[in-house]
């Protein structure tokens, strides 16, 4: 038997002997998600309140709401890379510490100006997280746990974005400002954990010589003007679209959602909190299950395309159908069951797109992870601005407005859905 396969196999046996350490990696990656998307959708969830303190309106908040994104897929690219270069846990450490500094400065906002400058700056240092994250997660994991891991990852996120907006909304009655250093001071804590209690790769020697072995190998192979092939080959491109239309919908859901819940399907600021949380459980449960189903397909199959391709697609076909149908069924329980679905179903990308691309190009994960997630957080700088203007468009009949924002991004997700699943074909040569 070939000697690179023997050695491959050695990272799952030490795998079992390290579990704990394992989950302690996962445990940290978790809340580190769930810190950052708590700490970026706080100002959706504090809408109504910065409007109002800075006399803002739609067109306004929609800038900042896209602001966060201006730089934040060049952020991306340039954390990753760093992270290749220096080490995923050191990068992962500064990030973290950084949005407690910028957390606890939130406190002297005092204007649009100084808002949108927040906003930019948080954006920046919370840009290359996701993709340093899941290169940090493939130096651990094997491809065939991957999935899952990457959705548990992909949990905090949600978690931290919809679960726990009651927790946030009731910061808020103390001042907006006082949820933001709160998260500040939950960032240092997390950054002290991870330096103390963390290491960089997998200790036993087995998995750092396998490590080595598949690194060197690949490396030997590729050449730079493959790994630019297949950056634009149709599997990497159709991929990118997407990731790139399902985060249309993330970041509509973070800035708009709340507000919709509350002007068009009229539900209170306290039961609006709770309806975001009931989304947030839904759409978690139905990504982790996405998750499981592919991984499992996958250890069966070993078919990258039925497993990660597939499942993925058809989950977001499901769900893109199922957000369009809020416009035509205006009724306030099948809003909160259609969002966490619809959430669910095309958040499950999430979790496998950066699988796809990092196999791709095995020695250079966190490239190709911050390629996706800089590209798919493009849509974060355009969904806001586009989702004010229309309804600032809309004028006085607001919700036709929020209808036709949604009906936007649900026809995005559904033909970049099948695009997905008519062109991305992996080489299971590259999944090996």
């Amino acid at each position: 038997m070939d000697k690179s396969l023997l050695m491959s196999k050695k990272p799952l046996e030490s795998s079992r002997k390290y579990s704990w350490v394992l989950w302690g990696i996962i445990t940290f990656l978790f809340f580190g998600n769930l810190i950052n998307f708590s700490e970026k959708n706080i100002v959706g969830y504090s809408a109504e309140l910065i409007m109002k303190d800075f006399g803002l309106n739609s067109s306004q908040w929609g800038l900042v709401g896209s602001a966060y994104y201006w730089i934040f897929p060049i952020a991306g690219i340039i954390g990753a890379a760093f992270s290749d270069r220096f080490g995923t846990k050191k990068i992962l450490s500064i990030l973290m510490l950084s949005w407690g500094v910028l957390q606890f400065g939130a406190l002297a906002i005092n204007g649009f100006s100084a808002l949108i400058l927040y906003r930019v700056l948080l954006g920046i240092f919370q840009g290359p997280f996701g993709p340093v994250a899941l290169s940090h997660i493939n130096k651990w994991f094997p491809a065939e746990k991957r999935g899952v891991t990457s959705s548990l990852f992909t949990l905090g996120a949600t978690t931290g974005g919809l679960v726990l907006a009651p927790v946030i909304v009731g910061l808020t009655t103390f001042g907006w400002k006082v949820a933001f250093a709160v998260f500040g001071g939950v960032s240092v804590i997390w950054f002290l954990l991870f330096m103390i209690t963390t290491k960089e790769s997998p200790s036993s020697i087995e998995q750092k010589a396998a490590t080595k072995n598949t690194v060197e190998n690949s490396i030997q192979k590729k050449s730079s003007k493959e790994v630019v092939k297949a950056i634009f080959s149709p599997t990497s491109i159709f991929t990118l679209f997407l990731a790139f239309s399902s985060f249309i919908f993330v970041v509509w859901t973070a800035i708009w959602m709340p507000n919709f819940l509350t002007k068009v399907t009229g539900l209170t600021s306290s039961q609006m909190g709770v309806a975001v949380s009931i989304v947030g459980i839904s759409s978690a449960a139905i990504i982790f299950l996405v998750s499981m189903v592919s991984d499992k397909v996958l250890a069966k199959t070993k078919n990258w395309r039925l497993s990660r391709v597939v499942v993925t697609g058809v989950s977001a076909v499901i769900g893109s159908m199922l957000l369009a149908s809020v416009v035509f069924i205006p009724n306030p329980i099948w809003n909160i069951i259609a969002f966490g679905v619809a959430y669910g179903l095309t958040g499950a990308n999430f979790a496998i797109a950066p699988q796809i691309m990092m196999t791709l190009v095995p020695e250079r994960s966190g490239l190709m992870a911050s390629i996706l997630m800089s590209f798919q957080n493009v849509g974060g700088m355009i969904a806001p601005v586009a989702t004010g203007f229309l309804i600032g468009l809309s004028k006085d009949n607001i919700i036709q407005g929020y209808n036709n924002s949604i009906l936007i991004v649900s026809g995005a997700i559904l033909l970049c859905s099948l695009l997905f699943l008519l062109f991305v074909n992996p080489n299971l040569k590259k999944q090996a």
